[in-house]
């Protein structure tokens, strides 16, 4: 486990797990500020899903409890936009959160930038107008399956094989089943099992769930319990 004070969050839906890449297009002053000091300081940041039960303060979403940690790896400005290439690496916990400088108002008729809004903050220090948080990260996936394990993992989730490469490829992420699931390195097998868990997972609530598992047999459990609900639902229809 290893601590990171201050990580700046994005963030966005329950949809991301460890091992993907992606892109994001960067819009708000808020995440501008975010990813130029990310890029200027080569840091990382958190992609985390709001906490509906959180509610909101001053405004803003809250997070929930855990997040993937990121990288940038690659970006470009397109007009005002950023455009963000990033990859995931571990898995995070929240301690505690370091809230904005400035409440979340909504105002049609203006748009300020970075510099007018710090300045009208009072450009503090150490102030942010993003969310930010102490953070521990957590050690990678014990990998306690045995093949056998994995094997039959593979069979129960073969009949829904369209519907999670459907279902990975609308959340922005590639699944080939059939290929993927042949892999015999341990690596490949975890990011498959991920994968699996994006296409499944359909509330923050099962997210965090799925987040906080220590091994693989644990988190391939959630999956099949998941796709039995899909199965049984098809087959009522």
């Amino acid at each position: 486990m290893e601590r990171i004070d201050s990580l700046p969050l994005f963030l966005l839906g329950p949809d991301f797990f460890p091992g993907f890449d992606g892109s994001l297009r960067v819009f708000e002053p808020r995440y501008k500020q975010m990813m130029n000091d990310c890029i200027l300081d080569s840091k990382p940041f958190g992609y985390i899903a709001a906490e509906p039960k959180a509610g909101e303060l001053n405004g803003w979403s809250q997070p929930a409890k855990m997040g993937v940690l990121c990288t940038v790896s690659d970006y470009e400005e397109s007009g005002s936009n950023l455009i963000i290439e990033i990859t995931s690496e571990s898995v995070f916990e929240i301690e505690d959160v370091i809230q904005p400088v400035l409440p979340n108002i909504m105002d049609m008729e203006r748009y300020p930038g970075v510099e007018e809004l710090m300045e009208e903050a009072g450009n503090p220090v150490d102030g942010k107008l993003y969310i930010r948080a102490n953070v521990v990260t957590l050690s990678p996936l014990e990998q306690d399956n045995s093949e056998k394990e994995y094997r039959e993992f593979i069979e129960t989730l073969s009949p829904l094989q369209t519907i999670l490469e459907m279902s990975c490829m609308y959340k922005g992420h590639i699944l080939n089943f059939e290929y993927d699931s042949q892999s015999e390195d341990p690596r490949r097998q975890s990011d498959l099992i991920w994968k699996i868990c994006s296409a499944l997972c359909y509330d923050v609530e099962l997210q965090q769930r799925m987040l906080s598992q220590k091994s693989t047999s644990s988190l391939m459990q959630i999956c099949i319990e998941c796709a039995n609900e899909v199965a049984s639902k098809m087959g009522g229809e």
